[in-house]
Protein backbone atom coordinates (compact mmCIF):
# COMPACT_ATOMS: atom_id res chain seq x y z
CA UNK A 1 0.00 0.00 0.00
CA UNK A 2 1.91 2.78 -1.42
CA UNK A 3 1.80 6.10 0.27
CA UNK A 4 2.37 9.59 -1.22
CA UNK A 5 5.10 11.87 -0.21
CA UNK A 6 3.50 15.35 -0.93
CA UNK A 7 1.78 15.28 2.82
CA UNK A 8 3.11 17.49 5.42
CA UNK A 9 2.98 13.90 7.57
CA UNK A 10 3.30 10.58 5.93
CA UNK A 11 4.64 7.15 7.59
CA UNK A 12 8.36 5.98 6.40
CA UNK A 13 7.97 3.42 4.41
CA UNK A 14 9.28 0.97 7.76
CA UNK A 15 6.76 2.49 9.71
CA UNK A 16 4.29 2.18 6.69
CA UNK A 17 4.70 -1.19 7.04
CA UNK A 18 4.68 -1.67 10.74
CA UNK A 19 0.85 -0.23 10.18
CA UNK A 20 -0.15 -2.65 7.64
CA UNK A 21 0.85 -5.83 9.71
CA UNK A 22 -0.55 -4.19 12.95
CA UNK A 23 -3.78 -3.64 11.05
CA UNK A 24 -3.71 -7.45 9.85
CA UNK A 25 -3.04 -8.39 13.35
CA UNK A 26 -5.82 -6.55 14.70
CA UNK A 27 -8.80 -6.72 12.31
CA UNK A 28 -7.56 -9.22 9.60
CA UNK A 29 -6.54 -9.42 6.21
CA UNK A 30 -7.25 -6.14 3.76
CA UNK A 31 -8.88 -7.13 0.82
CA UNK A 32 -8.55 -3.38 -0.98
CA UNK A 33 -8.12 0.48 -0.18
CA UNK A 34 -9.79 2.84 -0.57
CA UNK A 35 -7.21 6.12 -1.51
CA UNK A 36 -7.74 9.41 -0.74
CA UNK A 37 -6.89 12.47 -2.57
CA UNK A 38 -3.55 13.95 -0.93
CA UNK A 39 -4.33 16.59 1.55
CA UNK A 40 -1.79 19.27 2.76
CA UNK A 41 -1.67 17.68 6.05
CA UNK A 42 -1.99 14.26 5.83
CA UNK A 43 -3.31 11.46 3.86
CA UNK A 44 -5.78 8.84 5.17
CA UNK A 45 -6.56 5.95 3.07
CA UNK A 46 -9.35 3.54 4.14
CA UNK A 47 -8.39 0.11 4.41
CA UNK A 48 -11.19 -2.65 4.07
CA UNK A 49 -10.99 -5.90 5.90
CA UNK A 50 -13.90 -7.88 4.79
CA UNK A 51 -16.28 -10.29 6.98
CA UNK A 52 -14.75 -13.24 8.46
CA UNK A 53 -15.71 -16.01 10.83
CA UNK A 54 -16.62 -14.37 14.03
CA UNK A 55 -16.52 -11.31 12.85
CA UNK A 56 -19.61 -11.01 9.90
CA UNK A 57 -19.49 -7.34 9.05
CA UNK A 58 -16.84 -4.91 6.93
CA UNK A 59 -14.36 -2.98 8.91
CA UNK A 60 -12.86 -0.21 7.34
CA UNK A 61 -9.71 1.03 9.06
CA UNK A 62 -7.87 4.50 8.50
CA UNK A 63 -3.76 4.24 7.14
CA UNK A 64 -2.16 7.60 7.49
CA UNK A 65 -3.53 9.21 10.38
CA UNK A 66 -0.27 7.90 13.07
CA UNK A 67 2.32 9.29 10.67
CA UNK A 68 1.04 12.35 12.55
CA UNK A 69 2.41 12.29 16.25
CA UNK A 70 -0.38 13.32 18.39
CA UNK A 71 0.07 16.60 21.04
CA UNK A 72 -0.73 14.95 24.52
CA UNK A 73 -1.15 15.99 27.70
CA UNK A 74 2.28 15.45 29.61
CA UNK A 75 -0.39 13.71 32.27
CA UNK A 76 -1.90 11.01 29.78
CA UNK A 77 1.75 10.10 27.99
CA UNK A 78 2.07 6.78 29.80
CA UNK A 79 -1.62 5.63 29.24
CA UNK A 80 -2.49 7.27 25.69
CA UNK A 81 -0.56 6.53 22.60
CA UNK A 82 0.60 9.88 20.14
CA UNK A 83 -0.03 6.97 17.18
CA UNK A 84 -3.44 5.96 16.54
CA UNK A 85 -5.59 4.73 13.47
CA UNK A 86 -9.30 4.61 13.48
CA UNK A 87 -11.48 1.54 12.55
CA UNK A 88 -15.49 1.45 11.94
CA UNK A 89 -17.36 -1.60 12.10
CA UNK A 90 -20.02 -2.07 9.09
CA UNK A 91 -22.80 -4.31 8.25
CA UNK A 92 -21.97 -6.34 5.55
CA UNK A 93 -24.13 -4.81 2.88
CA UNK A 94 -23.56 -1.74 3.47
CA UNK A 95 -22.14 -0.59 -0.16
CA UNK A 96 -18.64 1.23 0.49
CA UNK A 97 -18.35 2.56 -3.18
CA UNK A 98 -21.94 4.92 -2.71
CA UNK A 99 -21.34 8.65 -2.63
CA UNK A 100 -24.76 9.58 -1.46
CA UNK A 101 -24.95 11.12 1.90
CA UNK A 102 -26.65 8.26 3.49
CA UNK A 103 -23.79 5.48 2.68
CA UNK A 104 -21.04 7.86 2.61
CA UNK A 105 -21.25 9.51 6.22
CA UNK A 106 -19.21 7.00 8.19
CA UNK A 107 -16.41 6.92 5.43
CA UNK A 108 -16.54 10.79 5.51
CA UNK A 109 -16.08 11.10 9.24
CA UNK A 110 -13.14 8.22 9.37
CA UNK A 111 -11.33 10.71 6.99
CA UNK A 112 -12.46 13.50 9.01
CA UNK A 113 -11.35 12.57 12.13
CA UNK A 114 -8.13 10.86 10.59
CA UNK A 115 -7.24 14.28 9.44
CA UNK A 116 -8.21 16.28 12.64
CA UNK A 117 -5.41 16.04 15.30
CA UNK A 118 -2.76 17.26 12.28
CA UNK A 119 -5.14 19.98 11.45
CA UNK A 120 -5.68 21.68 14.37
CA UNK A 121 -2.72 20.29 16.59
CA UNK A 122 -4.54 18.78 18.58
CA UNK A 123 -5.25 14.96 20.11
CA UNK A 124 -8.08 12.19 20.31
CA UNK A 125 -8.17 9.84 22.55
CA UNK A 126 -10.48 6.99 24.32
CA UNK A 127 -13.85 8.18 25.31
CA UNK A 128 -13.63 11.62 23.10
CA UNK A 129 -16.74 12.91 21.54
CA UNK A 130 -17.23 14.77 18.80
CA UNK A 131 -20.72 16.04 17.65
CA UNK A 132 -21.72 17.08 14.23
CA UNK A 133 -24.78 19.19 15.69
CA UNK A 134 -27.20 17.58 13.50
CA UNK A 135 -27.75 14.34 11.81
CA UNK A 136 -24.94 12.43 9.88
CA UNK A 137 -27.29 12.07 7.13
CA UNK A 138 -31.33 11.83 6.49
CA UNK A 139 -31.27 8.16 7.05
CA UNK A 140 -30.19 8.55 10.28
CA UNK A 141 -30.45 10.39 13.76
CA UNK A 142 -27.03 9.68 14.91
CA UNK A 143 -25.39 13.52 15.51
CA UNK A 144 -21.86 12.53 17.36
CA UNK A 145 -19.35 9.88 17.69
CA UNK A 146 -17.53 8.57 20.43
CA UNK A 147 -13.95 7.18 20.09
CA UNK A 148 -13.51 3.29 22.38
CA UNK A 149 -11.06 0.79 21.90
CA UNK A 150 -11.35 -0.82 19.05
CA UNK A 151 -11.05 -4.57 19.86
CA UNK A 152 -14.64 -6.15 20.38
CA UNK A 153 -14.19 -7.43 24.05
CA UNK A 154 -11.74 -5.19 25.68
CA UNK A 155 -8.99 -7.01 27.62
CA UNK A 156 -7.26 -5.57 30.95
CA UNK A 157 -5.00 -3.46 28.75
CA UNK A 158 -5.21 -2.56 25.20
CA UNK A 159 -3.41 -3.31 22.24
CA UNK A 160 0.26 -1.78 21.66
CA UNK A 161 1.79 -2.26 18.32
CA UNK A 162 5.50 -1.39 17.94
CA UNK A 163 6.47 1.19 15.20
CA UNK A 164 9.98 2.41 14.55
CA UNK A 165 11.75 4.81 16.32
CA UNK A 166 10.09 3.43 19.77
CA UNK A 167 6.60 4.53 19.25
CA UNK A 168 3.43 2.37 19.37
CA UNK A 169 0.27 2.09 17.44
CA UNK A 170 -3.02 1.97 18.94
CA UNK A 171 -6.43 1.23 17.26
CA UNK A 172 -9.95 3.16 18.13
CA UNK A 173 -13.24 2.80 17.04
CA UNK A 174 -15.99 5.30 15.72
CA UNK A 175 -19.53 4.57 17.69
CA UNK A 176 -22.11 6.78 16.59
CA UNK A 177 -24.84 8.22 19.15
CA UNK A 178 -27.76 9.53 19.21
CA UNK A 179 -27.98 13.67 21.17
CA UNK A 180 -29.28 11.98 24.28
CA UNK A 181 -26.73 9.58 24.78
CA UNK A 182 -24.35 12.03 23.88
CA UNK A 183 -25.89 14.61 26.69
CA UNK A 184 -26.14 11.49 29.00
CA UNK A 185 -22.18 10.47 28.47
CA UNK A 186 -21.15 14.60 28.90
CA UNK A 187 -23.23 14.99 32.14
CA UNK A 188 -22.38 11.55 33.96
CA UNK A 189 -18.96 10.13 31.88
CA UNK A 190 -18.43 7.37 29.32
CA UNK A 191 -18.20 4.56 32.25
CA UNK A 192 -21.66 5.53 33.03
CA UNK A 193 -22.91 5.63 29.63
CA UNK A 194 -21.38 2.22 28.71
CA UNK A 195 -22.72 0.68 31.15
CA UNK A 196 -26.63 1.21 29.80
CA UNK A 197 -25.61 -0.62 26.83
CA UNK A 198 -24.66 -3.91 29.20
CA UNK A 199 -21.72 -5.84 28.27
CA UNK A 200 -20.10 -3.86 25.38
CA UNK A 201 -21.79 -1.17 23.32
CA UNK A 202 -23.14 -3.41 19.60
CA UNK A 203 -21.13 -4.41 16.88
CA UNK A 204 -21.59 -3.36 13.78
CA UNK A 205 -23.25 -0.15 13.01
CA UNK A 206 -27.28 -0.25 13.29
CA UNK A 207 -28.70 2.93 11.94
CA UNK A 208 -31.91 1.17 12.90
CA UNK A 209 -30.40 0.39 17.05
CA UNK A 210 -32.59 2.00 19.99
CA UNK A 211 -31.37 4.46 22.11
CA UNK A 212 -29.55 3.54 24.95
CA UNK A 213 -31.66 6.42 27.06
CA UNK A 214 -35.02 6.43 25.53
CA UNK A 215 -36.57 8.21 28.15
CA UNK A 216 -34.52 11.59 27.21
CA UNK A 217 -35.25 11.30 23.30
CA UNK A 218 -36.85 14.63 22.29
CA UNK A 219 -41.00 14.34 22.33
CA UNK A 220 -43.40 15.95 19.57
CA UNK A 221 -42.46 16.70 16.07
CA UNK A 222 -43.76 14.43 13.37
CA UNK A 223 -43.97 10.83 13.21
CA UNK A 224 -42.80 10.64 9.44
CA UNK A 225 -44.20 7.23 7.89
CA UNK A 226 -40.99 5.62 6.84
CA UNK A 227 -38.39 5.61 9.77
CA UNK A 228 -34.72 7.07 9.12
CA UNK A 229 -32.89 4.24 8.84
CA UNK A 230 -34.80 2.47 6.08
CA UNK A 231 -34.51 5.81 3.46
CA UNK A 232 -32.62 4.38 0.18
CA UNK A 233 -30.21 6.50 -1.50
CA UNK A 234 -32.16 7.00 -4.92
CA UNK A 235 -30.32 10.03 -6.42
CA UNK A 236 -26.61 9.02 -6.55
CA UNK A 237 -26.00 11.15 -9.36
CA UNK A 238 -27.93 14.55 -8.96
CA UNK A 239 -26.08 17.33 -9.55
CA UNK A 240 -28.49 20.40 -8.69
CA UNK A 241 -30.42 22.06 -5.54
CA UNK A 242 -31.78 19.17 -3.38
CA UNK A 243 -34.48 20.61 -1.34
CA UNK A 244 -38.21 20.76 -2.09
CA UNK A 245 -41.27 21.55 -0.20
CA UNK A 246 -43.55 18.87 0.63
CA UNK A 247 -46.99 18.12 3.05
CA UNK A 248 -47.66 15.92 5.39
CA UNK A 249 -50.08 14.03 3.55
CA UNK A 250 -47.50 12.63 2.16
CA UNK A 251 -44.57 12.32 4.75
CA UNK A 252 -46.61 11.81 7.86
CA UNK A 253 -49.94 10.02 6.47
CA UNK A 254 -48.38 8.45 3.72
CA UNK A 255 -50.59 9.49 0.68
CA UNK A 256 -49.08 9.16 -2.77
CA UNK A 257 -47.88 12.49 -4.81
CA UNK A 258 -50.98 13.11 -6.42
CA UNK A 259 -50.11 16.75 -7.64
CA UNK A 260 -46.54 18.45 -7.97
CA UNK A 261 -44.97 20.83 -9.59
CA UNK A 262 -41.67 22.87 -10.33
CA UNK A 263 -41.40 26.70 -10.35
CA UNK A 264 -38.30 28.86 -10.17
CA UNK A 265 -35.95 28.06 -7.08
CA UNK A 266 -35.91 30.58 -4.15
CA UNK A 267 -32.69 29.70 -2.68
CA UNK A 268 -29.27 28.09 -3.51
CA UNK A 269 -31.31 24.78 -1.84
CA UNK A 270 -34.05 24.87 -3.59
CA UNK A 271 -35.22 22.52 -6.52
CA UNK A 272 -38.10 24.33 -7.35
CA UNK A 273 -39.98 21.27 -6.69
CA UNK A 274 -43.14 21.28 -4.25
CA UNK A 275 -45.23 17.89 -3.54
CA UNK A 276 -48.68 17.68 -2.49
CA UNK A 277 -51.00 14.66 -2.23
CA UNK A 278 -54.04 16.60 -4.50
CA UNK A 279 -56.73 16.44 -2.27
CA UNK A 280 -55.54 19.00 0.84
CA UNK A 281 -57.94 21.93 1.58
CA UNK A 282 -56.91 25.49 1.13
CA UNK A 283 -56.87 26.01 5.00
CA UNK A 284 -54.57 22.75 4.90
CA UNK A 285 -52.19 24.54 3.09
CA UNK A 286 -52.54 27.52 4.58
CA UNK A 287 -50.61 26.10 7.65
CA UNK A 288 -47.24 26.15 7.95
CA UNK A 289 -47.16 23.04 10.24
CA UNK A 290 -48.25 21.24 7.44
CA UNK A 291 -45.85 21.13 5.04
CA UNK A 292 -41.45 21.18 5.35
CA UNK A 293 -38.28 21.71 3.47
CA UNK A 294 -37.29 18.24 2.09
CA UNK A 295 -34.78 16.33 0.05
CA UNK A 296 -35.61 15.08 -3.14
CA UNK A 297 -33.90 11.46 -2.21
CA UNK A 298 -36.77 11.38 0.77
CA UNK A 299 -39.80 12.41 -1.13
CA UNK A 300 -38.15 9.60 -3.89
CA UNK A 301 -38.80 6.69 -1.13
CA UNK A 302 -42.25 7.90 -0.44
CA UNK A 303 -43.14 7.49 -4.06
CA UNK A 304 -40.89 6.21 -6.52
CA UNK A 305 -42.81 6.96 -9.70
CA UNK A 306 -41.18 11.14 -9.16
CA UNK A 307 -37.98 10.19 -9.99
CA UNK A 308 -38.35 10.31 -13.88
CA UNK A 309 -40.30 13.38 -13.87
CA UNK A 310 -36.97 15.30 -11.82
CA UNK A 311 -35.27 16.62 -14.76
CA UNK A 312 -38.21 17.91 -16.30
CA UNK A 313 -37.11 21.96 -16.14
CA UNK A 314 -39.81 24.41 -14.74
CA UNK A 315 -42.41 25.79 -14.94
CA UNK A 316 -43.27 22.05 -15.23
CA UNK A 317 -46.42 20.24 -13.66
CA UNK A 318 -47.72 16.99 -13.00
CA UNK A 319 -51.40 15.31 -11.57
CA UNK A 320 -52.23 11.81 -11.04
CA UNK A 321 -54.01 10.40 -13.34
CA UNK A 322 -54.87 6.35 -14.44
CA UNK A 323 -51.96 5.98 -15.90
CA UNK A 324 -49.54 7.75 -12.53
CA UNK A 325 -48.20 11.02 -12.82
CA UNK A 326 -48.87 12.78 -16.13
CA UNK A 327 -48.47 15.83 -17.34
CA UNK A 328 -50.75 18.96 -16.85
CA UNK A 329 -51.00 20.80 -20.00
CA UNK A 330 -52.63 23.88 -18.34
CA UNK A 331 -50.30 25.30 -15.59
CA UNK A 332 -52.38 28.79 -14.88
CA UNK A 333 -53.72 26.66 -11.45
CA UNK A 334 -54.15 23.47 -9.76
Amino acid sequence: MMQETLCKYVYSPEALAAAEAAIRAQFGPVGHVLREVISPELRADLCVVAPQPGRPWQTVVTLGMGAYPMQLPPELCAQESERVELALMLPPEWDLAGRDECLYWPLRWLKLLARLPAEEASWLGWGHTIPNGEPFAENTDFSAVLLLDAQEAPPAEPRRYPLPGGNTLRFYRLFPLYEEELQYKLQFGTQALLRLFGDAPPLPLDLARPSACPAARPQGGKQFRIEKHRLRPLLPDWDEPGGCLATDRILVDGAKVGYCYREAPCGEWDSGWRFTAGDESDEYMDAPAHSGVYSLNLLANYDAEILPLLRAPAPCAFTRGAQGLEPLKNLTGR
